[in-house]
């Protein structure tokens, strides 16, 4: 498959989808091509734990005996779905990038395993994550370059999406490692409103930021993935999306707010370059842009806090483990974790104040507007290290629900992403704008 920001119809999660649905191709075949992909890049690409197997050749077999029956399952009926390394699925380990444990199988699926799995897609295998999904540089290479990182630490989720291995694939984020690796491989990510996806059955990091969430190569092939993952509330308005118009009338177009100050300094000239073509194309599409000045998310201060729940919070549950089994954890997290045990409880305490009265203030302040920035400080650095999450933390400290889709290649030619932002719970008018954006940046 060909690397591009903008996907051919046919290559993506809806393209095979509606493919499937109209017989014109079968679910052997589809994962036939999934798999020559992985035989062809998997050596140097290295983004999965494990890939096929009998019980993956079972599920194939029977999806395409339920569409010989008459039995749709729906838009993910067939689809192969990679699953991050973190997420239980039944009868598999999951070692979360931990060196050196030994793990049972799981007993059960995790929640989003499971609704997957009951949509009709075939969980072809885990993707490969850093070690408790933290930032240590994984084994798995960018497959738009391979001297490049493809993040953290979502790193296999992003890369087998990205290079055809799979359609969709389940991430998580902590930090940024849904939205940075989407960013760098140049595929479309989605960080929800914090508590709208199922943990169960997912691998605890820090359990006051962690969040669930889907990667694919387009928006609505996210919303394809949501309709299966999305609680049952909103599953018939997920479902809904990919037939509503992009705007109904010019009033129904769409304002943006652009940052400048803190987040403008933290951006290399590329990404800085990249968003302000990427704005003007969106005002000349018709899209009303206005400035904001990010002082009011205390961005210092938030990065600090979000460092110090992150830290305390995988402290509490690896600090026996650690003095039990020290061969276990890699340097950066080990020294993550002596660092929340050196944080006292006062000053854990004033942290969670301090998230929870920012998360009131920022909701007020940003309502259910759209905010447009860097989904990363700049493209891919080379594999020493995952890059920066500094981006992307702030939405995952303050539970606001973010979508990183392609932008532009930077000189180099690698993917540069934008990230839209909006208010907890306004996640369909997210995707409404997401929608909308990729699409006038697919007409430039």
């Amino acid at each position: 498959m060909t690397l591009s920001l903008t996907p051919d119809f046919e290559t993506t999660l809806f393209g095979q989808s509606q493919a499937i649905q109209s017989r014109r191709t079968t679910c052997r075949e589809l994962f036939e091509r999934c798999r020559a992909t992985v035989l062809e890049r998997e050596s140097s690409v290295q983004a999965w734990v494990r890939f096929g197997g009998d019980e993956v050749e079972q599920v194939v077999k029977d999806r395409d005996l339920e569409l010989k029956n008459g039995q749709w399952r729906g838009p993910l009926h067939g689809i192969p779905m990679g699953v991050k390394d973190i997420y239980d699925v039944a009868e598999a380990a999951t070692s979360a990038g931990i060196p050196h444990r030994q793990f049972d199988p799981a007993v059960r699926d995790s929640a989003m395993v499971a609704r997957l799995r009951e949509a009709g897609a075939i969980i072809v295998g885990k993707t490969v994550t850093t070690p408790y999904a933290y930032f240590d540089p994984p084994p798995t290479r960018n497959p738009w370059n391979l001297d490049r990182t493809p993040g953290g630490s979502s790193s296999g989720s992003a890369a087998a999406v990205a290079s055809g291995m799979c359609l969709g694939a389940l991430g998580s984020q902590t930090g940024g490692s849904i939205l940075r690796p989407a960013s760098f491989c140049g595929i479309a990510g989605y960080k929800p409103t914090f508590g709208l996806l199922n943990r169960r059955g997912m691998f605890p990091f820090a359990p006051s930021l962690d969040h669930p969430g889907p990667m694919a190569r387009t928006v609505t092939d996210l919303i394809l993935m949501m309709t299966a993952l999305a609680p049952p509330y909103l599953r018939e308005s997920f479902q809904s999306l990919p037939n509503e118009p992009l705007v109904s009338d010019l009033d129904d177009l769409p304002t943006f707010f652009v940052p400048n100050g803190d987040v403008s300094a933290k951006t290399e000239p590329a990404m800085s370059a990249a968003l302000n073509a990427a704005v003007e194309s969106l005002g000349h599409a018709g899209a009303e842009i206005f400035g904001w000045q990010p002082d009011e998310l205390e961005l210092p201060k938030l990065w600090t806090q979000h460092r110090c729940v992150m830290a305390v919070e995988i402290a509490t549950s690896q600090e026996e483990r650690l003095a039990e089994h020290p061969e276990e954890f890699t340097p950066a997290v080990r020294a993550l974790i002596e660092e929340g045990l050196l944080t006292r409880s006062v000053d854990y305490a004033a942290a969670i104040q301090f998230q929870r009265a920012l998360r009131r203030r920022m909701s007020r302040v940003i309502g259910d507007s759209i905010w447009l920035m860097p989904a990363a400080r700049g493209a891919a650095p080379t594999p020493e290290t995952t890059g920066d999450p500094c981006m992307n933390s702030p939405w995952s400290f303050l539970g606001f629900p973010t979508i990183t889709i392609p932008m532009a290649l930077c000189p180099e030619g690698l993917p540069l992403g934008l990230q839209l932002v909006t208010g907890p719970g306004c996640d369909l008018e997210l995707f409404r704008s997401a929608r909308w954006c990729e699409a006038a940046l697919a007409r430039r």
